[in-house]
């Protein structure tokens, strides 16, 4: 009885593990980097996520959508709710999307202090 138990407790919390996103989508071995304007913050869970106007060949500008860690995760790098404003101008590295859109998973950001910090 209590070897079915264990089981049936295991495999309650074995689906919640396996649900989790993978980083099939971003190219782990390349690495962009890119500078531009914070446009938004999303500081949420379960990823936080930087939005980023680069400035675009055509004289326009880029949106750049950038996943990062978790709050908690980022907390334990550094990070704070304000540490990235709307307005900074920061440089950022990234894994790139696979597809070739404009955004990817954060690496590293230098902040308009020059402090590097990583995501």
């Amino acid at each position: 009885m209590r070897i079915q138990v264990i089981v049936c407790v295991m495999a309650l919390f074995s689906g919640t593990a396996s649900a989790h996103h993978s980083f099939a989508a971003f190219d782990m071995k390349k690495e962009v980097r890119i500078s531009g304007t914070v446009a938004e913050v999303q500081y949420t869970n379960p990823h936080v996520w930087l939005f980023v106007d680069v400035a675009a060949a055509s004289g326009g500008t880029e949106s750049w959508a950038i996943e990062a860690g978790g709050p908690n995760i980022l907390l334990r790098s550094g990070w704070k709710a304000n540490t990235v404003k709307v307005g900074d101008k920061v440089g950022v590295t990234l894994h790139p999307m696979r597809d070739g859109k404009r955004g990817g998973s954060l690496i590293k950001i230098v902040l308009p202090d020059g402090k590097t910090i990583g995501g």
